[in-house]
């Protein structure tokens, strides 16, 4: 049975509306953004930043030369254990600058003609320079040392200390986070100092030094 144009015209129009209104709703329902995995972000950590402030122990082996004018030299070897703290500036170009102070007590005795030299305590402040590659430091340096040193004889002892110069070379490395290793070459030359030994008049000693050394330290 066929409809009258009416009845097609108003089908239409309910149609319409119907369409129309399911599209309204469509449209103001919240969409769901495609997801998008993210790469995880790393961390770098910078194991070559020797830039701070750091203190550290070390122990060393150290063979010890004198000289009593007019004497002949006399050398013998020991040990030394000491601290030091130091501050460093690094650079964009992986050079790597600082202060360094350090001091020991040493066991180390030299006999040279009839004078024992027993050398107490050594000290040291020194500028470093250095480069910086991976987790490693490759460093010079060179600076002002001091020392402490008795002297006897058959007639008398004295004590006195003596200044000079300490220069090196060494290479440190980071073990652990911000906890460092080092092994380090120095050699310390001290101008003579005169001894009152008894006897007639004064003695005068010079002393030198070539020292290995080992330390652990911690930057901050």
């Amino acid at each position: 049975m066929f409809k009258n144009p009416m009845q097609k015209f108003a089908s239409t129009i309910v149609l319409s509306v119907i369409v129309l209104t399911h599209a309204a709703f469509a449209a103001d329902l919240p969409r769901d953004e495609p997801l998008i995995p993210q790469a995880p972000v790393a961390e770098a950590i910078d194991t070559s930043e020797w830039g701070g402030f750091y203190v550290g122990i070390y122990g060393g082996y150290t063979w010890l030369q004198a000289e009593a004018v007019p004497n002949a030299e006399g050398d013998d070897d020991g040990v030394k254990i000491g601290g030091y703290t130091g501050y460093n500036w690094q650079f964009d170009n992986r050079v790597v600058t600082g202060f360094e102070a350090q001091g020991a007590y040493v066991d180390a005795n030299a006999q040279t003609g009839g004078v024992s030299v027993d050398q107490e305590w050594d000290a040291s402040l020194r500028a470093r320079l250095g480069y910086a590659f991976e987790n490693s430091l490759l460093y010079s340096f060179a600076g002002l040392a001091v020392t402490g040193a008795e002297a006897r004889t058959i007639t008398g002892s004295d004590q006195n200390t003596l200044t000079g110069f300490d220069i090196g070379a060494g290479l440190e490395f980071e073990i652990f986070e911000d906890v460092t290793a080092r092994i380090e070459y120095d050699y310390d030359r001290y101008s003579d100092e005169a001894f009152a030994l008894g006897g007639a008049g004064n003695t005068d000693v010079e002393l030198e030094s070539h020292n290995v050394n080992v330390g652990v330290g911690l930057k901050f």
